[in-house]
């Protein structure tokens, strides 16, 4: 076990709360009924959104790193790394990693980068620095942030996609520890079949200042067969074994929240329940990078997770890539 515990976490969404119906009413117009994929299949019931006159992926990103310094007691000159996690960042360059290192005041002496795994980047950035942080003794604190802010970048005829999303932002203090917990392992698996099925821009970036249809840039999004959950139940099973663990001492199940159905086959395979696999994409809409970290943050905030538990993390980036990860919090 690598001793980096989860010191902090703190969530950011929108204000504006949007129901399933302006969505159902707009695919009614193009001649589709998407009523039981978007409530059923997704399992969308309403979704966080803000205001794009007022806020961004930035402005998201900043608020939930400012709250998870003030609820840990900690400033940006505290933190040995920022990482940043997001599929589309208010800016390339510099990285924004760098503009949080600016607004939070942070101290020379820090490591900042940017990441992009799509949805599978915050997990894979929790990965990458409890090992970094292994390995090199002055680094003591850690922030990652995760933002994925999709919305304006869906095609509003693509029923695959459209309505899907909410925008929000997840902040995690890792802070080296002496407690009997932290990192236990992890799991990766890739199928690049899946390649050319969910690309953005859509055109390409060579042909973002070549194209007049500003739709042409968007997410494009053809339909594809999830082929992943069988190596997702491999990989978190190898984990569980390797620690000499079941499910039964697994507190909490924190999954992607791309698709309710997704979460109710991996409940079936796994032998788990609803109690230690909480959905929450019906109401924060699917939230990208973030997506298994708010699991994690809302079962803490309800007592169902706790101090010395073991939390079993899985989610996939599109292309695709998942990742698996076993943590004790």
């Amino acid at each position: 076990m690598i001793p980096v515990e989860i010191k902090g976490i703190s969530v950011y969404h929108g204000k504006n709360i949007v129901s399933n119906e302006p969505y159902i009413e707009h695919f009614k117009k193009q001649g589709k009924d998407i009523a039981h994929f978007l409530r059923d299949v997704i399992g969308r019931d309403k979704r966080y959104l803000v205001d794009p006159d007022r806020e961004n992926n930035l402005t998201m990103t900043l608020a939930a790193a400012r709250d998870v310094l003030k609820s840990t007691g900690l400033s940006g000159s505290d933190l040995d790394m920022i990482v940043y996690s997001s599929f589309l960042p208010e800016y390339v360059s510099p990285p924004s990693s760098i503009h949080l290192h600016s607004a939070l005041g942070g101290k020379k002496q820090c490591m900042c980068y940017d990441i992009n795994v799509n949805c599978a980047g915050m997990l894979v950035s929790l990965d990458e620095v409890c090992k970094y942080m292994r390995l090199t003794p002055s680094f003591k604190r850690a922030l990652i942030v995760g933002c994925d802010y999709f919305t304006p970048w869906v095609k509003p005829d693509n029923e695959c996609c459209y309505g899907h999303y909410g925008d929000a932002a997840c902040a995690v203090i890792l802070e080296k520890t002496d407690r009997s917990c932290g990192f236990l392992g992890s799991r990766c698996c890739v199928n690049s079949e899946e390649h050319n099925n969910v690309l953005l821009p859509g055109c390409g970036v060579s042909n973002v200042l070549k194209v007049k249809d500003r739709d042409e840039m968007k997410l494009y999004w053809t339909p594809f067969e999830n082929v992943s959950l069988g190596t997702a139940t491999d990989s978190m099973n190898e984990l569980l074994a390797e620690n000499h663990l079941t499910t039964d001492d697994v507190r909490m199940f924190c999954l992607s929240q791309y698709a309710l159905s997704n979460v109710k086959t991996l409940r079936k395979m796994m032998g788990i329940d609803e109690s230690k696999s909480l959905f929450i994409g019906n109401r924060y809409g699917y939230t990208g990078t973030t997506s298994p970290f708010i699991v994690l943050y809302e079962s803490i905030r309800n007592g169902l997770v706790k101090r010395g538990d073991y939390v079993m993390f899985w989610t996939i980036g599109v292309g695709s890539q998942n990742i698996a990860v076993l943590y004790r919090y």
